[in-house]
């Protein structure tokens, strides 16, 4: 329950600001990291690291290498959480119009009798790979197929991931491990900030 005045407590306050403020350099820093660690110096390139999705982008990459989904097993259940979550939110009318999202839309991006064995196969296969329709699929609440698409190609181009299409026709995906160790790197000082900041 929020106080029915939280602008009372002055230290409170100076909290709040503390963890706001290391928020704001973390979204700021890590565009700046990343076009610091691409391979590529393409200045239109960089710039498009500053847009939100790629915040989100790089978050994904390193939460997989965190909550170490390296096994066949540990993907399967990483993709039956996220059709559990789609389903939740589907239920949740008011979610989704604040998101906005479309049911049709969420529905398309669930992991399907087709699409689950295929997502599990390339993993088994190609450990770390993953078809890039099943990488839009993961992020579907956060970003456009399409969105998805060209960010994929940036980090590609950044020497953030590689790209290659499979005999079957699908493109695939896997991360050199670049772009997470960044994230981590800012998740990290920011972390630090916040604990200084409280120290002080």
């Amino acid at each position: 329950m929020i106080p029915n005045d939280i602008f009372e407590d002055e230290a409170a306050l100076d909290a709040d600001i503390s963890v706001l403020e290391a928020i704001l350099w973390s979204r700021a820093e890590l565009p700046r990291r990343l076009a610091e660690a691409s391979e590529d110096r393409d200045a239109e390139l960089l710039t498009r690291f500053q847009i939100e999705s790629m915040y989100n982008f790089a978050e994904f990459f390193y939460l997989l290498r965190v909550r170490r989904i390296e096994s066949v097993e540990m993907i399967r259940r990483l993709a039956e959480y996220h059709n559990e979550s789609i389903v939740a939110l589907t239920r949740d009318k008011e979610k989704m119009g604040r998101l906005g999202l479309r049911q049709e839309r969420l529905l398309d991006a669930m992991f399907s009798g087709d699409t689950l064995p295929r997502l599990i196969q390339t993993w088994q296969d190609r450990p770390g790979m993953i078809d890039q329709s099943n990488l839009a699929r993961f992020l579907v609440t956060m970003m456009s197929t399409e969105t998805c698409r060209k960010l994929t190609v940036d980090a590609t181009q950044a020497g953030f991931l590689t790209r290659e299409r499979s005999p079957y026709g699908a493109v695939l995906v896997g991360s050199t491990g670049v772009m997470e160790r960044v994230f981590g790197g800012v998740i990290r000082d920011m972390r630090l900030k916040i604990l200084a900041s409280a120290a002080a």
